[in-house]
């Protein structure tokens, strides 16, 4: 761990050898981590008593306004040096998240090779393969033979993103096959890696959404996965980080939208005014006061029953947040599974019914529970009964609703963590009232 003060007193004593000497002990991620924490200009100083590598990986690793403002504030020469250095996916999304005053300012630091390449891969958009891709992969022709590759690889190892998948392109640079760093080493000198590499490569079009990339590299455990255009002309590769990253955000976002208070991962948040997020949160709000007045009219229709025995106002709280919590646990679970592949709606009833089981259990066990406790708070067996009973009903409705309304959404072609949260949490809401009071006037006869 990186001791924040002793820094702090080496960047004011001005000893840069110093500093040089103690930044090596650190990794780059935590150095990164420790420029949120420094002034302007003792980020600046920091920076630069970095070596080359270091400072490329702490480049990377930075949000955007801290790269800005290192690149623009350090040499030009040496910047324009560290950007060709940097991963072309990092630096694609870099520029994209720039304004314009900005983006030519660091587009004016680049070399013309550098340019090119970034613009081939800003004309994807950003949620596609085609815009998480890095062009930062290694492939030869299929002709060659093994030597030739094994003494190429040592040239151009250094500046790949990885070395552990080496494809094979034909003369059109369509891919053919793809060759693991191991079988190289193991094959003869003299064997052309067409006649050991493997063609079952499995790949994705740089259209498809990132996401489907995402999923693919955990199904089938890749260390990356090449991105190919209509004609299966290799364009790069998508990493197994990259997937990572996709697969953080796109639960994030799940989150917000399930939560009902999405926010767009292209603003930065402090930049959001009030009325913004407001306006973000007030239809899903809206919702959940029809589904409130929907609940109020029910208990109006039930009023006489409560106001013949008032412990049943009691339980109220009790068995509307019970079943919100179970349906929204079901909810997030299938949303989940969803989202990485592992659930889908092809087998729909038999998830419900699973999810409804679940629930029965629940409620049972929750059910007793509860009765017990309401016979020995208010002495009334029957009420107990009812509690009971309410509780067991809902929590089975709220389980298996739960997991049939991101099912449903996902099968109609729309958002599940969007239409999910706030429908599941009102419906059972009201179903949940409905429940207890239709079973309190058929158990206490009111």
């Amino acid at each position: 761990m990186i001791e924040i003060e002793k820094i702090y007193g080496i960047i004011n004593e001005g000893d840069i050898d110093k500093l040089k000497n103690e930044l090596k002990n650190y990794h780059p991620v935590d150095i990164a981590e420790l420029l949120d924490e420094l002034l302007p200009e003792q980020c600046i100083t920091l920076f630069g008593a970095l070596e080359f590598d270091d400072a490329v990986q702490v480049l990377e690793e930075i949000d955007t306004d801290k790269r800005y403002f290192i690149l623009t504030n350090i040499d030009p020469d040496y910047a324009s040096k560290l950007i060709s250095e940097m991963s072309s996916d990092i630096l694609a999304d870099f520029l994209g998240e720039l304004k314009n005053g900005e983006r030519k300012k660091i587009l004016s630091l680049m070399k013309e090779e550098d340019k090119k390449e970034l613009k081939n891969l800003l004309a994807y958009d950003e949620d596609t393969a085609g815009g998480r891709m890095t062009t930062d992969y290694i492939a030869f022709p299929q002709h060659l033979k093994a030597k030739d590759v094994l003494d190429r690889l040592a040239e151009i190892a250094p500046d790949a993103e990885t070395i552990y998948y080496l494809y094979v392109i034909d003369s059109q640079g369509k891919l053919v096959g793809v060759i693991s760093l191991r079988d190289l080493i193991l094959a003869p000198e003299d064997a052309p890696i067409k006649e050991f590499m493997k063609t079952d490569v499995k790949k994705i079009n740089a259209s498809a959404p990132q996401e489907e990339a995402a999923k693919m590299i955990q199904k089938y455990g890749l260390l990356a996965l090449p991105v190919v255009d209509d004609n299966d002309v290799l364009l790069g590769i998508v990493t197994v980080d990259d997937a990572m990253t996709v697969t953080e955000e796109e639960t994030t976002e799940d989150i917000l939208k399930f939560s009902g208070s999405d926010i767009d991962k292209t603003i930065n948040f402090e930049e959001i005014s009030p009325w913004s997020r407001a306006k973000r949160r007030l239809p899903w709000i809206l919702v959940a006061i029809a589904g409130e007045i929907i609940s109020g009219r029910v208990i109006n229709n039930f009023s006489e029953a409560l106001q013949t025995i008032v412990a049943l106002s009691f339980f109220i709280p009790v068995l509307m947040d019970m079943g919100g919590n179970v349906g929204t646990q079901s909810a997030a679970i299938v949303i989940r599974g969803l989202a990485t592949g592992t659930l889908t709606t092809a087998s729909m009833i038999k998830n419900i019914l699973r999810e409804a089981v679940i629930g029965a259990i629940l409620g049972l066990i929750n059910g007793l529970v509860v009765a017990a406790v309401t016979y020995v708070w208010q002495g009334e067996i029957l009420l107990g009964v009812t509690v009971g009973i309410a509780m067991a009903i809902n929590l089975t409705i709220a389980a298996a609703l739960g997991t049939f309304m991101p099912l449903f959404w996902h099968k109609m072609g729309r958002d599940p963590a969007v239409a999910s949260g706030p429908f599941v949490t009102t419906l059972l809401d009201v179903l949940g009232l409905f429940i207890y009071f239709s079973t309190a006037a058929k158990i206490l006869k009111l």
